[in-house]
């Protein structure tokens, strides 16, 4: 072997050992190429999820609940425009008696006090943020404080967010802007069905409004009193028992009339177990603390209204709202 030879075998074995390395560092990379490909697709799959969590969430539980609220068809003031005809309408031996309403009516005119639209966008009270929920999720549990101080008396409730989110929120705007400040619980039932006292209309007559009306949402776990008939016409009529300590909207909604969401600031608190139609939205309950002072307002005497019901009408000892305070 010369030594040409010799330096030939040498330069073959070093370009043998380069090639090795070169093959074996360009596996490596392919390696190391391969396992950040597999990894970032794995990372990419997992963002997709975590963001197709977040979507369902934010579909399911997170969102706005959108409230309408309307115009009332007409105001007290407009109605004892037509004081007149309404009397002149009645029989000669009931005119009196419609006088002396359209007077009442109009007496309460001055007292009539308008109130700015809630937000559309109902806001539920977390803690340290101002998000919205949908009616039905399990977010939509939250609770707001709301303190009625009467002349009677404190009324502690709590207003509850879940079943009536619109209204509970119209309830703590209102009672947040002073609305019901020095108004009157115009009135107090003691029927064998209906036992309840009535608040929130400055006027005392049962008609005002704060110039706007609240949308229906009917409670649907209110439980149907046991025998009772529905009205074939009208399926979901039959009456339910609204519990002792109940918080609903008072409304004039007439099926039949096709009237609906006339609710707006008035509320009544029962005081026993009541029975009516699933109408009337359900916006919170009155703390035990408050049945005391609930009850020894009931035992108070009523002054019937001109439609001559007993069981029915202004508490004879007034009772008066001196501030409403939420938190």
């Amino acid at each position: 072997m010369t030594s040409n030879d010799a330096n030939q075998t040498n330069e073959d074995r070093r370009l043998a050992a380069k090639r090795k390395l070169e093959a074996r560092l360009a596996a490596e990379r392919d390696r190391k190429r391969r396992s950040l490909n597999i990894t970032i697709a794995i990372l990419t799959v997992l963002a997709l999820i975590v963001a197709a969590t977040v979507v369902w969430l934010a579909e399911t539980f997170i969102g706005t609940v959108n409230c309408q609220w309307t115009k009332p068809d007409t105001t007290l003031a407009k109605t004892i425009q037509g004081r007149d005809k309404i009397i002149n309408e009645q029989p000669p031996e009931r005119r009196a008696e419609a006088a002396k309403y359209m007077d009442e009516l109009a007496a309460g005119v001055p007292k009539e006090r308008n109130a700015a639209e809630p937000s559309s966008n109902v806001p539920l009270p977390f803690p340290g943020t101002h998000r919205y929920v949908k009616t039905g999720s399990w977010l939509a549990g939250s609770t707001t404080p709301m303190t009625l101080t009467t002349n009677r008396g404190d009324l502690p409730i709590t207003l509850d967010h879940a079943s009536a989110p619109c209204n509970s929120a119209a309830i703590e705007s209102l009672a947040k802007g002073g609305y019901y400040d020095g108004t009157d619980c115009h009135r107090l039932t003691n029927s064998a069905n209906l036992k309840v006292l009535q608040c929130g209309d400055p006027t005392g007559t049962g008609m005002g409004n704060p110039g706007w009306n609240s949308p229906d949402e009917a409670p649907t776990d209110l439980k149907p009193v046991a025998g009772a008939q529905a009205n074939p016409m009208m399926p979901g009529s039959g009456p339910v028992t609204y519990p002792r300590g109940v918080v609903a909207i008072a409304n004039s909604n007439n099926a039949m009339l096709g009237r609906a969401n006339t609710g707006g600031a008035q509320f009544f608190i029962v005081y026993s177990d009541s029975q009516l139609t699933p109408d009337f939205a359900v916006v919170g309950h009155l703390d035990e603390a408050g049945m005391k002072t609930l009850d020894d307002i009931s035992k108070t005497p009523i002054v019937p209204g001109l439609d001559g019901v007993k069981e029915s009408g202004k508490p004879k000892t007034p009772v008066t709202i001196k501030s409403a305070k939420v938190g």
